[in-house]
């Protein structure tokens, strides 16, 4: 009797951790939060965001059910190694820290960028098994339904100039006018670029580049469509295609249509190596109608992409001078930190504090790279562990079609911006996805 009560119990967690999990992965785009500290930038903010409270519930669960059901034992992979060197190395850099409840807050956040990583790497390795609790497809699935919203949001902003604002939602307002928006400036006067419910264009781009990737993949490898829950799906991903590809288009994110590309071209190349032409077909005739609809879409807005590609714009100018100031700017505050950096989450208050001329908060921003940015807060055996990780990534997962199209997009947007690293949603979203492939 008892072990049947146990048995309950257990089978019981297990569903209530599945679908609790979904939840959390609907919600976690939308950023409802509680201002805990206030900042004048919201990298040296303190927020208690909603879908975190949820991820640390599940984790807390999660790891009680592995309890109950412990492994057989056996080596420790080498991954796991890489991520205890990296836990070590952003740890220790609390220490040196300016503001360290400001260190503290984001080590907390990588430990739980990490917890679900675990998560998802432990329990979706076999849904049909019994102490396996996930399953790695409808999780995308999920993502993609709250990203579907997003994506109109998006393109509802850029059409009508205007962002709705919500506190339940994490909705701000955005305005054209006002200095400090994204937008794109031409003869025509200041273009809203769209920010979805995100921080930043580029972070809102970033995010659909790396779904667009997911939706192709799981487009293109359909081969029989028969039950109504298959027609459904082929539907769904085909309208979340190109409703988030038209949506990206309006983020007009540099770096998130280079991500996009480059994750196009590496499945083109994966789908190739593994020789199946059905499959490699769908996926070719997908692109085509992307360039075809894109091109269509593009044609009313020639000015804004001329403006954005060729750079020349007094916005546009004024951006590339910054990120180059960023660069140099990493490059002298690593010299003087090389091992210890200035502490997690402190590199634009360390930059604000040692400046001894009064700017505007937001004229310290991060370096637009998260290799450069972990080095200049962690120290050098972070961004070493990182670098191993990633690696290792790569290769345990190098048989996997559509892992190396994800990981190349995520590294562009590693190299292009800072997002990944710098807010806590960028850190589980990195942790989230490097989870599912």
């Amino acid at each position: 009797m008892r072990t049947s009560m146990n048995t309950k119990l257990t089978r019981l967690l297990k569903k209530t951790i599945e679908y609790s999990f979904y939840v959390f992965v609907f919600v976690f785009p939308w950023q409802t939060k509680l201002i805990l500290r206030s900042a004048d930038t919201n990298f040296n903010e303190i927020s208690l965001y909603l879908s975190n409270l949820l991820l640390l519930a599940i984790l807390v669960a999660f790891f009680i059910y592995k309890a109950k059901r412990p492994d057989n034992g056996g080596k420790i992979a080498w991954i796991w190694w890489a991520l205890a060197g990296l836990e070590i190395a952003v740890l220790a850099s609390f220490f040196v820290a300016p503001d360290q409840v400001l260190a503290l807050y984001h080590y907390l956040l990588f430990l739980m960028g990490v917890g679900m990583f675990y998560l998802l790497r432990e329990g979706t390795r076999d849904f049909s098994h019994e102490d396996n609790c996930l399953d790695r497809i409808k999780i995308i699935y999920v993502f993609l339904s709250s990203l579907f919203l997003q994506a109109l949001l998006g393109i509802y902003q850029f059409l009508t100039q205007s962002a709705p604002v919500s506190k339940y939602l994490g909705l701000a307002a955005h305005n054209s006018e006002i200095a400090g928006t994204a937008v794109i400036e031409t003869a025509s006067g200041r273009w809203l670029r769209v920010y979805g419910g995100m921080d930043h264009p580029n972070i809102f781009g970033g995010v659909l580049a790396v779904s667009l990737i997911l939706a192709a993949y799981l487009l293109a490898k359909k081969k029989m469509i028969r039950t109504k829950q298959e027609i459904g799906e082929s539907i769904f991903l085909f309208v979340y295609y190109f409703v988030a590809l038209f949506a990206l288009f309006f983020t007009f994110s540099r770096s998130a249509w280079l991500t996009s590309a480059v994750g196009a071209l590496i499945l083109f190349i994966s789908l190739l190596v593994q020789k199946d032409r059905w499959i490699l077909g769908r996926y070719l005739t997908l692109i085509f109608f992307s360039v075809i609809m894109l091109t269509i879409v593009a044609h009313p807005y020639q000015a804004l992409l001329q403006t954005r590609l060729q750079g020349e714009t007094r916005l546009e100018q004024k951006s590339l001078n910054e990120r180059r100031d960023y660069l140099w700017q990493s490059k002298d505050l690593i010299g003087g930190h090389i091992f210890t950096g200035v502490g997690v989450g402190n590199y634009p208050l360390f930059l604000e504090r040692a400046d001894s001329f009064q700017k505007s908060p937001w004229d310290y921003q991060p370096v637009h790279n998260v290799f450069l940015l972990l080095w200049a807060e962690c120290g050098i055996f972070a961004l070493f562990f990182f670098v191993v990780f990633l690696v290792m990534m790569a290769q345990k997962n190098r048989h996997a079609v559509f892992s190396g199209a994800i990981l190349a997009a995520l590294v562009v947007i590693m190299l292009l911006d800072h997002w990944l690293l710098s807010l806590p949603f960028g850190l589980l979203f990195l942790f989230l996805i490097l989870g599912l492939i």
